[in-house]
């Protein structure tokens, strides 16, 4: 994933961003300073610092970086595909409203304004992101080999949940990704259904 980064001609950093996995990725638009931590987990009375970082950085969250557990790497390749697409579609952006940087977290899980334009920039990254790792002839590809997809929005319930799962890992994505990516292509329907 990484190669990505290089091709944009971005920096890159790795720094704990929160102490708690809150933010992953970040990516820096102008020179300025960003909070960061000095570890991760917190620790009492632990406190963030202020660095400075140059425009046109991505960062990844350290602790996610060096991780070894598969469900991590996961993460880590769809947030740093994430922040490539900041980097390559969102800079005009930024630069107008003087922003310095904007972080990839749990922005689309909250309750927010579809009419905030910081919600768009963030679907259009994600969205982005789910395209760039899961290219849709092969999504379509494996929906249909796995999960027995045959023209119609699937149920989604238990039922289909560990396929769901092994499809996300042939992908090289976790569960979240790649069911967004089937709600997306219009291959899973978007309600959950616990009783199927």
């Amino acid at each position: 994933m990484y190669d990505v980064v290089d091709l944009l001609g971005a920096r890159l950093a790795f720094e704990y961003l929160s102490p708690d996995r809150t933010y992953l990725g970040a990516t820096i638009f102008r020179n300025g300073s960003l909070y960061v931590w000095p570890g991760n987990p917190y620790v009492k009375n632990m406190m963030p610092k202020e660095k400075l970082f140059y425009g046109g950085t991505i960062i990844i969250d350290r602790d996610l970086s060096e991780s070894t557990k598969e469900q991590d790497r996961f993460s880590e390749n769809f947030t740093v595909i994430h922040e490539c697409f900041h980097y390559a579609k969102h800079q005009s952006s930024f630069r107008q409203s003087g922003h310095m940087s904007r972080s990839f977290s749990d922005y689309g899980k909250k309750q927010v304004d579809k009419k905030d334009a910081l919600f768009w920039i963030e679907h259009q990254a994600n969205y982005s992101a789910a395209a760039f790792l899961m290219p849709r002839n092969a999504v379509e590809y494996g929906a249909r080999h796995l999960l027995h997809y045959r023209g119609k929005p699937l149920p989604f319930g238990f039922d289909i949940k560990d396929d769901i799962k092994e499809l996300g890992n042939r992908f090289g994505v976790n569960y979240s990704p790649i069911v967004y990516r089937l709600q997306t292509l219009n291959i899973l329907k978007s309600k959950f259904d616990p009783y199927i």
